[in-house]
């Protein structure tokens, strides 16, 4: 009986341990050819990417020559050369383009900068959101709906009619 339930323990301890998968690092080359493989992975650590990453979770540091992607959340410090993508992301991007699909918050800088609901900075050439809380300043700054402060040549809050503003809005 001890030897069944010692099996039955081991089987369900191993199951647990492949249903989710951490690693402390992550090498990647492009997407197919990294280490660990799966786009499924979950790093708590470091990734270091030549040309294309793609995990579902990051917390730590992201390094990429080329471009980096979390497939479901990013919390830590971003920087690439070509861009960072994530759908929820909390800390700081880096990079030519920065795109979150969902859920932001922290700074993003780059050329082009994208939340979908986001809190906190965005500085670059374009940035948009869906809702935005906190300071854009760059040249073209779109938000749907504003709470906080535009700065840029351009400046649209979509939701409050407030249309091609030149240097600054305020939206509340």
């Amino acid at each position: 009986m001890k030897k069944l339930l010692m099996a039955f323990a081991v089987f369900c301890s191993a199951s647990v341990l492949h249903a989710e998968a951490d690693y402390y690092a992550m090498a990647s080359l492009w997407a197919p050819g990294q280490i660990p493989m799966s786009s499924s992975s979950v790093i708590y650590g470091v990734r270091g990417t030549v040309f294309y990453g793609d995990c579902s979770r990051l917390n730590g540091l992201d390094l990429a020559i080329g471009a980096n992607r979390a497939r479901e959340s990013f919390n830590g410090l971003a920087i690439a050369g070509v861009f960072n993508r994530a759908n929820n992301a909390a800390g700081v991007q880096l990079s030519f383009a920065n795109v979150v699909e969902n859920e932001f918050s922290g700074l993003q800088a780059g050329v082009w900068n994208h939340a979908g609901h986001g809190y906190g900075v965005q500085l670059g050439g374009v940035n948009t959101a869906g809702y935005f809380a906190g300071l854009q300043l760059g040249i073209f700054n779109w938000a749907d709906d504003l709470d906080g402060l535009q700065l840029g040549l351009v400046n649209v809050i979509a939701d409050q009619s407030l249309y091609v503003l030149p240097f600054l809005n305020i939206g509340f």
